[in-house]
């Protein structure tokens, strides 16, 4: 199939006018006309996940973090940057990127909710006006430490958090960088699980009375198998990078 009919589809649940103003959501390289039989489906648009397209036989990459998201000052093959356009276009890869468009998605298909819904939670809805993060009671309430415990186990991530052993109800979620959220969240939620926090977070989180749980932003690799997913009654072979995170634990 082509290109722009994967494209369509996809924009079907992440339409590009979610996307935030800073944002480089959408079409990153190549034809749109071109002919796809198998994609990538890969967290990160880097020259890992494009080498490995290559070598899968892909014509598609479909990332979630956009490859134009990063500032460029030239396309020197001597760079990462010019290296990564250089192969996509002599390799016909096509490359597409979601980002905040999945990130808050529509009708409950989007990144936080594949993630909270992991945590075996009833009532989700958002809790911010531009319909990302995510709150939900959990189905059975548990302590801080099972809490952590449970996170660790599901997503195969290490985990840090500052707060009090409690009682946990209610809980919120962002992946990636969510730390601006833990004020508004306070008082509202009994924990609040999100990424790239910082040492005033922690010391917040304890002040205030709410548990801040701190995983990698490599949480957001759930995505890969989602959207997967999502296309598997498409007529296109997808696969998925499998790629681990740039930090090691």
């Amino acid at each position: 199939m082509k290109a722009y009919e994967i494209i369509n589809y996809l924009e079907k649940y992440f339409p590009l006018n979610l996307q935030q103003p800073w944002d480089k959501c959408g079409m990153q390289i190549g034809d749109v006309n071109q002919e796809i039989n198998r994609v990538m489906v890969s967290l990160n648009a880097d020259l890992q996940s494009l080498q490995l397209a290559i070598e899968k036989d892909c014509q598609m990459l479909i990332t979630h973090h956009p490859f134009f998201l990063e500032k460029i000052d030239n396309l020197s093959f001597d760079n990462h940057h010019g290296k990564f356009v250089k192969l996509s276009i002599i390799n016909n890869i096509v490359v597409y990127s979601l980002h905040t468009c999945l990130d808050q998605g529509k009708n409950g298909i989007s990144m936080n909710d594949w993630l909270i819904n992991e945590l075996d939670v009833h009532d989700v809805k958002c809790y911010d006006d531009i319909q990302v993060g995510k709150q939900a009671v959990l189905n059975k309430p548990c302590l801080t430490s099972e809490l952590v415990d449970r996170i660790k186990k599901i997503f195969n991530l290490p985990v840090k958090y500052a707060g009090k052993e409690k009682i946990i109800k209610t809980i919120a979620i962002c992946g990636g960088s969510g730390s601006d959220d833990l004020e508004y969240l306070a008082g509202k939620v009994d924990a609040y699980i999100t990424g790239d926090t910082k040492h005033r977070h922690a010391k917040y989180a304890y002040d205030h009375n709410i548990v801040l749980i701190d995983v990698p932003h490599h949480i957001e690799v759930i995505m890969e198998n989602k959207v997967k997913d999502l296309l598997k009654d498409k007529d296109v072979d997808v696969i998925t990078s499998n790629l681990k995170d740039y930090y090691i634990y």
